[in-house]
Protein backbone atom coordinates (compact mmCIF):
# COMPACT_ATOMS: atom_id res chain seq x y z
CA UNK A 1 0.00 0.00 0.00
CA UNK A 2 1.35 3.46 -0.94
CA UNK A 3 0.96 6.53 1.23
CA UNK A 4 0.97 10.22 0.45
CA UNK A 5 3.95 10.70 2.78
CA UNK A 6 7.03 8.62 3.61
CA UNK A 7 7.11 7.52 7.22
CA UNK A 8 9.03 5.32 9.63
CA UNK A 9 8.19 3.95 13.07
CA UNK A 10 10.70 3.55 15.86
CA UNK A 11 11.01 0.03 17.21
CA UNK A 12 8.83 -0.69 20.24
CA UNK A 13 10.20 -3.10 22.86
CA UNK A 14 7.54 -5.19 24.57
CA UNK A 15 8.45 -7.22 27.64
CA UNK A 16 7.14 -10.77 27.76
CA UNK A 17 4.74 -11.71 30.55
CA UNK A 18 2.66 -14.81 31.34
CA UNK A 19 -0.11 -16.16 29.12
CA UNK A 20 0.86 -14.36 25.93
CA UNK A 21 0.67 -10.96 27.62
CA UNK A 22 3.24 -8.29 26.84
CA UNK A 23 4.05 -5.09 28.71
CA UNK A 24 5.40 -1.65 27.84
CA UNK A 25 7.24 0.21 30.61
CA UNK A 26 6.48 3.90 30.25
CA UNK A 27 9.13 6.63 30.62
CA UNK A 28 8.62 9.68 32.79
CA UNK A 29 6.68 12.39 31.00
CA UNK A 30 8.17 15.75 30.14
CA UNK A 31 6.18 18.90 30.91
CA UNK A 32 5.46 19.29 27.20
CA UNK A 33 4.09 15.73 27.01
CA UNK A 34 1.92 16.31 30.08
CA UNK A 35 0.42 19.36 28.37
CA UNK A 36 -0.36 17.33 25.26
CA UNK A 37 -2.37 14.80 27.28
CA UNK A 38 -3.91 17.44 29.56
CA UNK A 39 -3.90 20.64 27.47
CA UNK A 40 -4.31 24.07 29.04
CA UNK A 41 -6.95 25.00 26.46
CA UNK A 42 -9.47 22.17 26.42
CA UNK A 43 -10.03 20.71 22.93
CA UNK A 44 -13.48 21.10 21.39
CA UNK A 45 -13.55 17.46 20.31
CA UNK A 46 -11.31 14.77 21.76
CA UNK A 47 -7.53 14.87 21.76
CA UNK A 48 -5.24 15.82 18.86
CA UNK A 49 -1.46 15.39 18.75
CA UNK A 50 1.18 15.81 16.06
CA UNK A 51 2.15 12.16 16.24
CA UNK A 52 4.90 12.24 13.58
CA UNK A 53 8.09 14.27 13.80
CA UNK A 54 8.88 15.74 10.38
CA UNK A 55 12.45 15.44 9.11
CA UNK A 56 13.92 16.84 5.88
CA UNK A 57 16.10 14.27 4.09
CA UNK A 58 17.51 15.16 0.67
CA UNK A 59 14.97 17.98 0.42
CA UNK A 60 12.14 15.49 0.97
CA UNK A 61 9.96 15.26 4.06
CA UNK A 62 10.02 12.05 6.10
CA UNK A 63 7.61 11.44 8.95
CA UNK A 64 8.96 9.63 12.00
CA UNK A 65 6.68 8.09 14.64
CA UNK A 66 8.72 8.05 17.83
CA UNK A 67 8.10 5.75 20.77
CA UNK A 68 7.38 8.69 23.05
CA UNK A 69 4.66 10.13 20.80
CA UNK A 70 3.09 6.69 20.37
CA UNK A 71 3.15 6.14 24.15
CA UNK A 72 1.02 9.28 24.62
CA UNK A 73 -1.76 7.66 22.61
CA UNK A 74 -1.35 4.36 24.45
CA UNK A 75 -1.71 6.14 27.80
CA UNK A 76 -5.00 7.69 26.69
CA UNK A 77 -6.32 4.38 25.31
CA UNK A 78 -5.60 2.70 28.64
CA UNK A 79 -7.15 5.56 30.62
CA UNK A 80 -10.35 5.45 28.53
CA UNK A 81 -10.56 1.69 29.10
CA UNK A 82 -10.15 2.03 32.87
CA UNK A 83 -12.64 4.90 33.09
CA UNK A 84 -15.30 2.99 31.14
CA UNK A 85 -14.80 -0.15 33.22
CA UNK A 86 -15.31 1.86 36.41
CA UNK A 87 -18.41 3.57 35.01
CA UNK A 88 -19.92 0.24 33.93
CA UNK A 89 -18.75 -1.85 36.89
CA UNK A 90 -16.92 -4.18 34.46
CA UNK A 91 -20.18 -5.08 32.70
CA UNK A 92 -20.92 -5.15 28.94
CA UNK A 93 -17.35 -4.35 27.92
CA UNK A 94 -17.69 -3.80 24.18
CA UNK A 95 -15.84 -1.24 22.09
CA UNK A 96 -16.06 -0.23 18.43
CA UNK A 97 -12.74 1.16 17.15
CA UNK A 98 -12.60 2.95 13.79
CA UNK A 99 -10.10 5.16 11.94
CA UNK A 100 -9.77 7.53 9.02
CA UNK A 101 -7.12 6.84 6.37
CA UNK A 102 -4.07 8.50 7.94
CA UNK A 103 -0.64 6.80 7.71
CA UNK A 104 -0.69 6.05 11.46
CA UNK A 105 -4.12 4.38 11.36
CA UNK A 106 -3.00 0.73 11.43
CA UNK A 107 -0.48 0.97 14.24
CA UNK A 108 -2.88 2.93 16.48
CA UNK A 109 -5.76 0.58 15.68
CA UNK A 110 -3.61 -2.44 16.51
CA UNK A 111 -2.24 -1.16 19.81
CA UNK A 112 -5.63 0.22 20.87
CA UNK A 113 -7.21 -3.18 20.20
CA UNK A 114 -4.50 -5.01 22.17
CA UNK A 115 -5.00 -2.73 25.20
CA UNK A 116 -8.78 -3.15 25.22
CA UNK A 117 -8.50 -6.88 24.55
CA UNK A 118 -6.26 -7.29 27.61
CA UNK A 119 -8.85 -5.42 29.67
CA UNK A 120 -11.54 -7.94 28.69
CA UNK A 121 -13.42 -6.06 25.97
CA UNK A 122 -15.09 -7.48 22.89
CA UNK A 123 -13.50 -5.59 20.00
CA UNK A 124 -15.66 -4.48 17.05
CA UNK A 125 -14.40 -3.32 13.63
CA UNK A 126 -16.09 -2.03 10.51
CA UNK A 127 -16.01 -4.61 7.69
CA UNK A 128 -12.91 -3.63 5.76
CA UNK A 129 -9.57 -4.83 4.42
CA UNK A 130 -7.72 -7.11 6.88
CA UNK A 131 -6.34 -5.16 9.85
CA UNK A 132 -8.35 -2.04 9.04
CA UNK A 133 -11.60 -0.48 10.30
CA UNK A 134 -12.25 2.72 8.37
CA UNK A 135 -15.39 4.73 9.15
CA UNK A 136 -16.07 8.47 9.02
CA UNK A 137 -16.02 10.27 12.37
CA UNK A 138 -19.75 11.20 12.22
CA UNK A 139 -20.78 7.61 11.47
CA UNK A 140 -18.51 6.35 14.23
CA UNK A 141 -19.96 8.76 16.78
CA UNK A 142 -23.56 7.99 15.81
CA UNK A 143 -22.96 4.27 16.26
CA UNK A 144 -22.95 4.60 20.04
CA UNK A 145 -26.67 5.44 19.70
CA UNK A 146 -27.50 3.24 16.70
CA UNK A 147 -26.13 0.06 18.34
CA UNK A 148 -27.95 -0.73 21.58
CA UNK A 149 -25.25 -3.04 22.94
CA UNK A 150 -22.10 -1.03 22.12
CA UNK A 151 -21.67 1.88 24.51
CA UNK A 152 -18.08 2.88 23.82
CA UNK A 153 -16.82 4.17 20.47
CA UNK A 154 -13.26 5.24 19.69
CA UNK A 155 -12.60 7.20 16.50
CA UNK A 156 -8.96 7.70 15.52
CA UNK A 157 -8.82 10.83 13.39
CA UNK A 158 -7.36 14.31 13.22
CA UNK A 159 -9.99 15.62 10.82
CA UNK A 160 -8.57 18.32 8.52
CA UNK A 161 -5.10 18.49 10.11
CA UNK A 162 -1.89 17.65 8.29
CA UNK A 163 -1.18 13.92 8.01
CA UNK A 164 1.55 14.22 10.66
CA UNK A 165 -1.31 14.53 13.18
CA UNK A 166 -3.70 12.01 14.62
CA UNK A 167 -6.23 12.11 17.41
CA UNK A 168 -8.75 10.33 19.58
CA UNK A 169 -12.45 11.10 19.69
CA UNK A 170 -14.44 8.86 22.00
CA UNK A 171 -18.07 8.48 22.93
CA UNK A 172 -19.61 6.83 25.98
CA UNK A 173 -23.36 6.09 25.97
CA UNK A 174 -24.26 9.25 24.00
CA UNK A 175 -23.11 10.60 20.62
CA UNK A 176 -21.81 13.84 22.08
CA UNK A 177 -18.11 14.69 22.51
CA UNK A 178 -16.69 13.91 25.92
CA UNK A 179 -15.96 16.98 28.02
CA UNK A 180 -15.96 18.21 31.60
CA UNK A 181 -15.07 15.83 34.43
CA UNK A 182 -14.77 12.71 32.25
CA UNK A 183 -12.00 14.27 30.14
CA UNK A 184 -10.18 15.51 33.24
CA UNK A 185 -10.39 12.09 34.92
CA UNK A 186 -9.05 10.36 31.82
CA UNK A 187 -6.17 12.83 31.53
CA UNK A 188 -5.34 12.29 35.21
CA UNK A 189 -5.25 8.50 34.82
CA UNK A 190 -3.20 8.73 31.62
CA UNK A 191 -0.58 10.90 33.34
CA UNK A 192 -0.18 8.51 36.27
CA UNK A 193 0.34 5.28 34.30
CA UNK A 194 3.68 3.50 34.74
CA UNK A 195 3.15 0.51 32.43
CA UNK A 196 0.62 -0.85 29.97
CA UNK A 197 -0.08 -4.56 29.38
CA UNK A 198 -1.24 -5.87 25.99
CA UNK A 199 -2.98 -8.97 24.72
CA UNK A 200 -1.38 -9.38 21.33
CA UNK A 201 -3.84 -11.96 20.01
CA UNK A 202 -7.35 -10.60 19.56
CA UNK A 203 -10.17 -11.38 17.18
CA UNK A 204 -12.34 -8.38 16.25
CA UNK A 205 -16.01 -8.86 15.43
CA UNK A 206 -16.82 -7.37 12.02
CA UNK A 207 -20.01 -5.30 11.61
CA UNK A 208 -21.31 -2.98 8.88
CA UNK A 209 -21.40 0.41 10.59
CA UNK A 210 -21.75 2.28 7.31
CA UNK A 211 -24.90 0.42 6.26
CA UNK A 212 -26.42 0.95 9.70
CA UNK A 213 -25.83 4.69 9.37
CA UNK A 214 -26.98 4.91 5.77
CA UNK A 215 -30.24 3.16 6.65
CA UNK A 216 -30.77 5.75 9.40
CA UNK A 217 -30.06 8.66 7.04
CA UNK A 218 -32.52 7.35 4.45
CA UNK A 219 -35.22 6.90 7.10
CA UNK A 220 -34.66 10.40 8.51
CA UNK A 221 -34.67 12.13 5.13
CA UNK A 222 -37.91 10.39 4.15
CA UNK A 223 -39.63 12.58 6.76
CA UNK A 224 -38.10 15.80 5.44
CA UNK A 225 -38.06 15.73 1.64
CA UNK A 226 -38.45 13.17 -1.15
CA UNK A 227 -34.99 12.45 -2.51
CA UNK A 228 -35.81 11.94 -6.18
CA UNK A 229 -33.85 14.37 -8.34
CA UNK A 230 -30.44 12.90 -7.46
CA UNK A 231 -31.34 9.78 -9.45
CA UNK A 232 -29.29 9.45 -12.66
CA UNK A 233 -27.37 12.67 -11.92
CA UNK A 234 -23.60 12.65 -12.43
CA UNK A 235 -21.93 13.65 -9.17
CA UNK A 236 -18.21 13.99 -8.48
CA UNK A 237 -16.96 13.14 -4.96
CA UNK A 238 -13.44 14.04 -3.84
CA UNK A 239 -12.72 12.68 -0.32
CA UNK A 240 -9.19 14.20 -0.10
CA UNK A 241 -8.12 11.15 1.93
CA UNK A 242 -9.47 7.62 1.51
CA UNK A 243 -12.53 6.71 -0.53
CA UNK A 244 -15.54 7.96 1.50
CA UNK A 245 -17.11 4.54 1.07
CA UNK A 246 -20.15 5.25 3.25
CA UNK A 247 -21.11 8.47 1.46
CA UNK A 248 -20.43 7.03 -1.99
CA UNK A 249 -22.63 4.00 -1.27
CA UNK A 250 -25.42 6.24 0.05
CA UNK A 251 -25.52 8.39 -3.09
CA UNK A 252 -25.43 5.23 -5.21
CA UNK A 253 -28.45 3.95 -3.26
CA UNK A 254 -30.24 7.13 -4.27
CA UNK A 255 -29.41 6.32 -7.90
CA UNK A 256 -26.62 8.82 -8.54
CA UNK A 257 -23.76 8.13 -10.95
CA UNK A 258 -20.59 8.73 -8.94
CA UNK A 259 -17.17 9.75 -10.21
CA UNK A 260 -14.67 9.31 -7.37
CA UNK A 261 -11.45 11.35 -7.34
CA UNK A 262 -8.91 9.19 -5.54
CA UNK A 263 -6.05 11.69 -5.48
CA UNK A 264 -5.16 12.36 -1.84
CA UNK A 265 -4.09 15.78 -0.60
CA UNK A 266 -2.15 16.94 2.45
CA UNK A 267 -3.63 18.57 4.45
CA UNK A 268 -6.93 16.82 3.67
CA UNK A 269 -8.93 20.04 4.00
CA UNK A 270 -11.16 21.26 1.14
CA UNK A 271 -11.68 24.60 2.89
CA UNK A 272 -7.97 25.37 2.48
CA UNK A 273 -6.94 23.36 -0.58
CA UNK A 274 -9.22 23.81 -3.59
CA UNK A 275 -7.94 22.70 -7.01
CA UNK A 276 -10.35 24.27 -9.44
CA UNK A 277 -8.62 23.37 -12.71
CA UNK A 278 -8.58 19.68 -11.87
CA UNK A 279 -12.19 19.79 -10.67
CA UNK A 280 -13.43 21.52 -13.79
CA UNK A 281 -11.59 19.04 -16.02
CA UNK A 282 -13.03 15.99 -14.21
CA UNK A 283 -16.55 17.49 -14.00
CA UNK A 284 -16.45 18.15 -17.76
CA UNK A 285 -15.33 14.58 -18.46
CA UNK A 286 -18.06 13.21 -16.17
CA UNK A 287 -20.72 15.60 -17.56
CA UNK A 288 -21.31 16.71 -13.97
CA UNK A 289 -22.48 20.02 -12.54
CA UNK A 290 -21.80 19.26 -8.88
CA UNK A 291 -18.77 18.09 -6.88
CA UNK A 292 -18.76 17.22 -3.17
CA UNK A 293 -15.42 17.80 -1.43
CA UNK A 294 -14.76 16.19 1.96
CA UNK A 295 -12.06 16.30 4.61
CA UNK A 296 -10.44 13.22 6.15
CA UNK A 297 -13.16 12.52 8.72
CA UNK A 298 -16.07 13.81 6.56
CA UNK A 299 -17.30 16.64 8.77
CA UNK A 300 -15.98 19.54 6.67
CA UNK A 301 -17.63 19.91 3.29
CA UNK A 302 -17.31 22.18 0.27
CA UNK A 303 -19.55 22.22 -2.80
CA UNK A 304 -18.23 23.09 -6.24
CA UNK A 305 -21.16 23.74 -8.55
CA UNK A 306 -21.55 24.69 -12.21
CA UNK A 307 -24.52 26.99 -12.77
CA UNK A 308 -25.36 28.86 -15.97
CA UNK A 309 -21.94 28.07 -17.39
CA UNK A 310 -20.03 29.41 -14.35
CA UNK A 311 -18.39 27.56 -11.44
CA UNK A 312 -19.15 28.49 -7.83
CA UNK A 313 -17.51 27.40 -4.58
CA UNK A 314 -19.76 27.16 -1.52
CA UNK A 315 -18.38 26.79 2.00
CA UNK A 316 -20.42 25.41 4.95
CA UNK A 317 -21.70 28.81 6.13
CA UNK A 318 -23.17 29.42 2.69
CA UNK A 319 -24.36 25.85 2.12
CA UNK A 320 -26.30 25.59 5.35
CA UNK A 321 -27.72 29.12 5.40
CA UNK A 322 -28.89 28.74 1.82
CA UNK A 323 -30.35 25.28 2.45
CA UNK A 324 -32.25 26.42 5.53
CA UNK A 325 -33.67 29.43 3.70
CA UNK A 326 -34.83 27.28 0.77
CA UNK A 327 -36.44 24.70 3.06
CA UNK A 328 -38.23 27.44 5.05
CA UNK A 329 -39.37 29.58 2.12
CA UNK A 330 -40.07 26.99 -0.57
CA UNK A 331 -41.14 23.98 1.54
CA UNK A 332 -42.65 25.73 4.57
CA UNK A 333 -40.34 23.97 7.02
CA UNK A 334 -40.36 25.45 10.50
CA UNK A 335 -36.74 25.44 11.57
CA UNK A 336 -35.29 25.44 15.07
CA UNK A 337 -31.96 27.00 14.17
CA UNK A 338 -29.27 25.96 16.66
CA UNK A 339 -25.91 27.29 15.58
CA UNK A 340 -22.56 28.12 17.11
CA UNK A 341 -22.24 31.84 17.69
CA UNK A 342 -19.65 32.51 14.93
CA UNK A 343 -21.76 30.65 12.33
CA UNK A 344 -23.52 32.44 9.50
CA UNK A 345 -26.42 34.67 10.53
CA UNK A 346 -27.93 34.85 7.03
CA UNK A 347 -30.44 32.11 7.77
CA UNK A 348 -31.69 33.52 11.06
CA UNK A 349 -34.59 35.49 9.59
CA UNK A 350 -36.30 32.40 8.14
CA UNK A 351 -36.01 30.37 11.36
CA UNK A 352 -38.85 29.79 13.82
CA UNK A 353 -36.40 30.35 16.68
CA UNK A 354 -32.65 30.99 16.86
CA UNK A 355 -30.52 29.38 19.55
CA UNK A 356 -26.83 30.29 19.77
CA UNK A 357 -24.10 28.29 21.51
CA UNK A 358 -20.36 28.18 22.02
CA UNK A 359 -18.12 26.58 19.44
CA UNK A 360 -18.23 22.80 19.18
CA UNK A 361 -20.83 20.10 19.58
CA UNK A 362 -20.30 19.82 23.33
CA UNK A 363 -22.43 23.00 23.38
CA UNK A 364 -24.82 22.21 20.52
CA UNK A 365 -25.64 18.75 21.84
CA UNK A 366 -26.75 20.11 25.19
CA UNK A 367 -29.53 22.09 23.45
CA UNK A 368 -30.75 18.95 21.69
CA UNK A 369 -30.99 17.13 25.00
CA UNK A 370 -32.69 20.13 26.62
CA UNK A 371 -35.41 20.23 23.96
CA UNK A 372 -36.05 16.51 24.19
CA UNK A 373 -36.11 16.37 27.99
CA UNK A 374 -33.01 14.20 28.33
CA UNK A 375 -30.94 14.59 31.47
CA UNK A 376 -27.54 16.15 30.81
CA UNK A 377 -24.41 15.68 32.91
CA UNK A 378 -23.99 18.87 34.97
CA UNK A 379 -20.35 19.27 33.96
CA UNK A 380 -21.46 19.55 30.32
CA UNK A 381 -23.94 22.30 31.23
CA UNK A 382 -21.38 24.12 33.36
CA UNK A 383 -18.90 24.31 30.48
CA UNK A 384 -21.50 25.14 27.81
CA UNK A 385 -22.25 28.56 26.30
CA UNK A 386 -26.01 28.59 25.68
CA UNK A 387 -28.23 31.47 24.55
CA UNK A 388 -31.54 31.84 22.77
CA UNK A 389 -32.83 34.83 20.87
CA UNK A 390 -36.06 36.40 22.09
CA UNK A 391 -38.58 38.23 19.88
CA UNK A 392 -36.58 41.46 20.25
CA UNK A 393 -33.32 39.78 19.11
CA UNK A 394 -31.90 39.91 22.64
CA UNK A 395 -29.65 37.01 23.67
CA UNK A 396 -30.93 35.24 26.80
CA UNK A 397 -28.41 33.05 28.63
CA UNK A 398 -29.70 29.67 29.85
CA UNK A 399 -28.46 26.79 31.98
CA UNK A 400 -31.58 24.59 31.99
CA UNK A 401 -34.30 23.51 29.51
CA UNK A 402 -37.24 25.50 30.91
CA UNK A 403 -36.63 28.95 29.36
CA UNK A 404 -36.01 27.61 25.88
CA UNK A 405 -39.07 25.34 25.98
CA UNK A 406 -41.19 28.21 27.29
CA UNK A 407 -40.00 30.47 24.48
CA UNK A 408 -40.82 27.84 21.86
CA UNK A 409 -44.31 27.36 23.32
CA UNK A 410 -44.80 31.14 23.46
CA UNK A 411 -43.98 31.44 19.77
CA UNK A 412 -46.28 28.52 18.88
CA UNK A 413 -49.18 30.03 20.83
CA UNK A 414 -48.66 33.45 19.22
CA UNK A 415 -49.11 31.74 15.85
CA UNK A 416 -51.97 29.50 17.05
CA UNK A 417 -49.99 26.30 16.50
CA UNK A 418 -50.93 23.31 18.65
CA UNK A 419 -49.04 20.63 16.73
CA UNK A 420 -45.89 20.92 14.63
CA UNK A 421 -43.00 18.83 13.33
CA UNK A 422 -40.00 21.13 13.55
CA UNK A 423 -36.83 20.60 11.58
CA UNK A 424 -34.05 20.91 14.17
CA UNK A 425 -30.72 21.95 12.67
CA UNK A 426 -27.52 21.99 14.75
CA UNK A 427 -24.52 23.37 12.94
CA UNK A 428 -21.20 25.20 12.96
CA UNK A 429 -19.33 27.21 10.37
CA UNK A 430 -16.49 24.69 10.02
CA UNK A 431 -18.80 22.11 8.44
CA UNK A 432 -20.53 20.13 11.16
CA UNK A 433 -24.31 19.81 10.75
CA UNK A 434 -26.92 17.60 12.40
CA UNK A 435 -30.61 17.16 11.55
CA UNK A 436 -33.48 15.73 13.53
CA UNK A 437 -37.24 16.18 13.78
CA UNK A 438 -38.86 17.57 16.92
CA UNK A 439 -42.57 16.82 17.23
CA UNK A 440 -44.29 19.28 19.58
CA UNK A 441 -47.97 18.82 20.36
CA UNK A 442 -50.45 20.08 22.93
CA UNK A 443 -52.17 17.44 25.03
CA UNK A 444 -55.91 18.05 24.77
CA UNK A 445 -56.52 16.80 28.31
CA UNK A 446 -53.64 18.29 30.31
CA UNK A 447 -53.02 21.23 27.91
CA UNK A 448 -49.32 20.54 28.38
CA UNK A 449 -46.93 20.39 25.45
CA UNK A 450 -45.07 17.17 24.61
CA UNK A 451 -41.61 17.24 22.97
CA UNK A 452 -40.67 14.00 21.17
CA UNK A 453 -38.81 12.58 18.19
CA UNK A 454 -39.16 9.30 16.32
CA UNK A 455 -35.48 9.20 15.44
CA UNK A 456 -32.36 8.13 17.27
CA UNK A 457 -30.79 11.19 18.88
CA UNK A 458 -27.37 12.03 17.48
CA UNK A 459 -25.82 15.02 19.23
CA UNK A 460 -22.52 15.22 17.37
CA UNK A 461 -21.56 16.26 13.85
CA UNK A 462 -23.66 14.33 11.33
CA UNK A 463 -23.56 16.31 8.06
CA UNK A 464 -24.44 13.53 5.60
CA UNK A 465 -28.24 14.19 5.72
CA UNK A 466 -27.57 17.87 4.98
CA UNK A 467 -25.17 16.90 2.20
CA UNK A 468 -27.88 14.78 0.56
CA UNK A 469 -30.51 17.51 1.07
CA UNK A 470 -28.48 20.33 -0.50
CA UNK A 471 -27.52 18.07 -3.40
CA UNK A 472 -31.19 17.20 -3.95
CA UNK A 473 -32.15 20.90 -3.87
CA UNK A 474 -29.42 21.80 -6.38
CA UNK A 475 -30.51 18.92 -8.63
CA UNK A 476 -34.07 20.32 -8.44
CA UNK A 477 -32.75 23.64 -9.76
CA UNK A 478 -32.47 25.70 -6.57
CA UNK A 479 -29.46 28.01 -6.51
CA UNK A 480 -27.58 28.59 -3.26
CA UNK A 481 -26.37 32.02 -4.32
CA UNK A 482 -29.95 33.21 -4.73
CA UNK A 483 -30.93 32.01 -1.24
CA UNK A 484 -28.61 34.18 0.87
CA UNK A 485 -27.76 37.87 1.16
CA UNK A 486 -24.48 38.48 -0.67
CA UNK A 487 -24.11 42.07 0.56
CA UNK A 488 -22.84 40.36 3.76
CA UNK A 489 -19.84 38.06 3.68
CA UNK A 490 -18.79 35.64 6.40
CA UNK A 491 -15.26 34.23 6.63
CA UNK A 492 -12.78 33.10 9.27
CA UNK A 493 -9.03 33.52 9.65
CA UNK A 494 -6.41 32.64 12.28
CA UNK A 495 -3.32 34.02 13.96
CA UNK A 496 -0.73 31.61 15.41
CA UNK A 497 -0.77 31.22 19.18
CA UNK A 498 0.38 28.43 21.49
CA UNK A 499 -1.79 27.61 24.51
CA UNK A 500 -0.06 30.11 26.81
CA UNK A 501 -0.53 32.87 24.22
CA UNK A 502 -4.20 31.97 23.73
CA UNK A 503 -4.81 32.33 27.47
CA UNK A 504 -2.89 35.62 27.56
CA UNK A 505 -4.92 37.13 24.71
CA UNK A 506 -8.25 36.14 26.25
CA UNK A 507 -7.23 37.41 29.69
CA UNK A 508 -5.70 40.68 28.51
CA UNK A 509 -8.69 41.53 26.31
CA UNK A 510 -11.12 41.08 29.22
CA UNK A 511 -10.59 44.71 30.34
CA UNK A 512 -12.55 45.81 27.24
CA UNK A 513 -15.76 43.98 28.25
CA UNK A 514 -18.74 46.29 27.98
CA UNK A 515 -16.65 49.10 26.48
CA UNK A 516 -16.20 50.59 23.04
CA UNK A 517 -12.80 50.48 21.34
CA UNK A 518 -11.54 51.95 18.08
CA UNK A 519 -9.69 49.80 15.53
CA UNK A 520 -8.72 51.63 12.37
CA UNK A 521 -11.62 53.93 11.50
CA UNK A 522 -14.28 51.78 13.21
CA UNK A 523 -15.76 51.79 16.67
CA UNK A 524 -16.61 48.40 18.15
CA UNK A 525 -18.81 47.54 21.11
CA UNK A 526 -17.22 44.66 23.03
CA UNK A 527 -19.21 41.81 24.55
CA UNK A 528 -17.74 38.73 26.23
CA UNK A 529 -19.70 35.49 25.87
CA UNK A 530 -19.18 33.06 28.72
CA UNK A 531 -20.10 29.54 29.76
CA UNK A 532 -22.27 28.69 32.76
CA UNK A 533 -19.22 28.79 35.01
CA UNK A 534 -18.64 32.38 33.83
CA UNK A 535 -15.50 31.45 31.91
CA UNK A 536 -15.18 33.66 28.82
CA UNK A 537 -15.01 31.55 25.68
CA UNK A 538 -15.19 34.16 22.95
CA UNK A 539 -15.44 37.89 22.36
CA UNK A 540 -17.85 39.75 20.10
CA UNK A 541 -16.83 43.03 18.42
CA UNK A 542 -19.83 44.78 16.90
CA UNK A 543 -19.80 47.90 14.71
CA UNK A 544 -22.66 49.60 12.91
CA UNK A 545 -22.30 47.32 9.87
CA UNK A 546 -20.26 44.30 10.95
CA UNK A 547 -19.92 41.65 13.65
CA UNK A 548 -16.63 39.95 14.51
CA UNK A 549 -15.73 37.21 16.99
CA UNK A 550 -12.50 35.69 18.18
CA UNK A 551 -11.72 32.68 20.36
CA UNK A 552 -8.87 30.27 21.12
CA UNK A 553 -8.88 27.29 18.77
CA UNK A 554 -9.58 23.90 20.30
CA UNK A 555 -7.95 21.99 17.44
CA UNK A 556 -4.65 23.73 16.79
CA UNK A 557 -2.15 26.42 17.89
CA UNK A 558 -4.25 29.36 16.72
CA UNK A 559 -6.70 32.06 17.72
CA UNK A 560 -9.66 32.05 15.33
CA UNK A 561 -11.33 35.21 14.04
CA UNK A 562 -14.71 35.41 12.33
CA UNK A 563 -16.44 38.27 10.53
CA UNK A 564 -19.85 38.99 9.08
CA UNK A 565 -19.41 42.26 7.26
CA UNK A 566 -19.80 44.21 4.05
CA UNK A 567 -18.74 42.18 1.05
CA UNK A 568 -16.40 44.90 -0.26
CA UNK A 569 -14.55 45.56 3.00
CA UNK A 570 -14.77 42.42 5.15
CA UNK A 571 -11.30 41.08 4.28
CA UNK A 572 -9.52 44.33 5.05
CA UNK A 573 -11.55 44.71 8.24
CA UNK A 574 -10.85 41.26 9.67
CA UNK A 575 -7.11 41.65 9.02
CA UNK A 576 -7.06 45.02 10.79
CA UNK A 577 -8.75 43.49 13.84
CA UNK A 578 -6.44 40.45 13.81
CA UNK A 579 -3.35 42.66 13.63
CA UNK A 580 -4.67 44.88 16.43
CA UNK A 581 -5.31 41.91 18.77
CA UNK A 582 -2.01 40.23 17.87
CA UNK A 583 0.03 43.39 18.48
CA UNK A 584 -1.68 44.62 21.65
CA UNK A 585 -2.86 41.57 23.65
CA UNK A 586 -0.47 38.69 22.90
Amino acid sequence: MSFLVDFEIEDIKLEESEGGIKVIRLPELTEEEENLIDPIVAPTSGLRIQIFDIELIDEKERYLLTRRKLFLFLRVFKAISQQFKEMKDNQNLKVLIVTDNRPSKKILLNYCSQIFSYDGYEIYYQKDDPGESKVSAPYGAASVALYDDINLIIVLTASHNDLSWNGIKFYIDYPIPMSGNHIKNISKVALELKEIPFKTEYYPILIDVEKKNNDYVIDLLSRILEIKSIRDKNIVIWPYLGKARGIVNLFKQYGANITLIEEELNPPNPLKNLQENKLQQIMTQANSNIALLLDADRDRIVLYVKQNGEYFTYIPNEIYSGMHNILAKEFNKKIINVRTIPSDLRGDDTSFINILTGVGYKHLGVIMYFLLGIEVDQSKIDTAILYFEDENKNLIKIDNPTPIRQQLIKLMESQHIEKESFLMVYWEESGGHTLNILDVSKNNTTREYNFTTDFTIIADKYPVPALVLITELICRGYIISEAIDWSIKGINRTIPAVDEEKIKIMKNFEKNEGKQIKIGEKDYNIHALSDNSNMIDLYQLKSTDSTLYFRPSGTGPDVRFYIFGKVDTHLEEIHKVMEFIDNNYK
